[in-house]
């Protein structure tokens, strides 16, 4: 297995499979973020192949994109069925670029679709492959079909390493047979990465108002965030607190229709725009204006990870009210001095720890920062994945 010259620095290809591109420019930005992070040490370059239908003037083109200190190369392949053979075939055609021509290994972010392609990379190169997780469907797995699963379970058995961004996550991926080929589980979790620069305290000290300045920000998909959990909650504070002032702000939702649903939805309950409003997507630069002038981030998921918005807003200072799903509690829990934990489903929960925060709730946002800044910061995580590599070298699976 070559190195190379510099054994300080690595050569890592990236085959991802969610990615931000012409075709989605948000879907799995947080593994963009990650490559950002493990590029400050290592000589990077990241595959994806997005399909796309024969209508879609993006089909056949592909793109070669510096940035950040690392290679970006996009295909857009002709959807097919299933959706993994294009996705497959995409990639196996491309090359690497000449700072990474011969990897040291091969880093594969989410098993399916492109976890068949990035084994037959690491085999072909007789390089480690280190594989990281992000998908919520693990904790309900019995809704993915059976030949994904085998697909899934073939790509593990060639994984050096697995890095869930919870330990939680990877609770459930040992449940569900994610093992390497000697039947054992090494598992590092890593979580993802926050930008400590963009998310950041506010310099010029606010005049704080007489109201609790709520934020929500998320898909806004009602089964996984149930945002009409919230609503339900906002208004019952209306009507039986009125002496309590507050505003929410709802982010996220690209779907226009489901947006104006959810406006009609809050008015009906006699929430205003006074009170609530909804501003559909924002871009990150936005989304930390809106962390660094509201008290609060307020989550109300069934089921998630670890969401990124978490550890933006304690980077920004301010203190999370979520429920206590997948691995939240890992790094939020009452004593913590971050926040608030409550249960999924229940609204008085969330009514009790909103009204807190008018109740003089105290909660020291440099405090706060720090803690996110030494386990989400991009020199954290930096450092995290270049322990895993290092060990993936040493014991990868014969």
């Amino acid at each position: 297995m070559k190195k190379s010259e510099d054994t300080d620095s690595l050569r890592v290809l990236h085959i991802a499979s969610w990615y931000p591109s012409k075709e989605h420019g948000s879907l799995g930005n947080f593994i963009q973020r990650h490559l950002r992070a493990v590029a400050k040490k290592h000589e990077s370059e990241v595959w994806y192949a997005a399909p796309v239908s024969n209508e879609n003037p993006l089909l056949g083109t592909s793109e070669v994109i510096e940035k950040d200190g690392f290679l970006e190369r996009i295909a857009y392949p002709k959807a097919t069925k299933p959706g993994a053979r294009a996705v497959t075939r995409a990639l196996l055609k491309m090359v690497p670029g000449e700072k990474i021509a011969m990897p040291d290994l091969v880093h594969l972010h989410v098993a399916f679709p492109a976890g068949r392609a990035a084994r037959i990379l690491s085999e072909s190169w007789d390089v480690p492959l280190v594989i990281t997780e992000h998908w919520t469907a693990y904790h309900d797995s019995q809704h993915i079909p059976l030949w994904r699963k085998i697909s899934m379970r073939r790509t593990a058995a060639y994984a050096a390493t697995f890095c869930p961004v919870t330990d939680q996550l990877g609770e459930k991926m040992r449940e569900f047979k994610m093992l390497n080929l000697k039947g054992g589980s090494v598992y590092t979790t890593v979580p993802n990465v926050v930008d400590t620069e963009m998310f950041t305290i506010p310099s010029e000290n606010e005049v704080k108002g007489d109201e609790v300045r709520l934020l929500h920000v998320s898909s806004l998909d009602e089964s996984q965030k149930n945002i009409t959990g919230i609503l339900h909650t906002l208004a019952t504070l209306i009507n039986s607190k009125p002496e309590f002032h507050f505003c929410a702000k709802f982010v996220g939702g690209s779907d226009t229709e489901k947006l104006m649903k959810l406006r009609t939805y809050a008015a009906s309950l006699g929430l205003t725009d006074t009170c609530v409003t909804f501003s559909g997507p924002l871009s990150s630069e936005e989304v930390a204006k809106c962390m660094q002038s509201s008290d609060a981030l307020v989550l109300f998921s069934r089921n998630e990870n670890f969401p990124c918005v978490i550890s933006e807003a304690w980077a920004s200072g301010i203190p999370v009210i979520s429920t206590d799903v997948g691995g939240i509690s890992e790094h939020l829990v009452e004593e913590s001095g971050r926040g608030i934990l409550i249960e999924s489903e229940d609204e008085l929960g969330l009514r009790k720890a909103i009204l807190s925060l008018g109740d003089g709730a105290k909660f020291n946002p440099n405090e706060i920062r720090n803690y996110a800044i030494e386990h989400f910061s991009v020199e954290a995580i930096s450092e995290a994945f270049d322990q895993v590599y290092q060990e993936a070298l040493k014991s990868g699976v014969e």
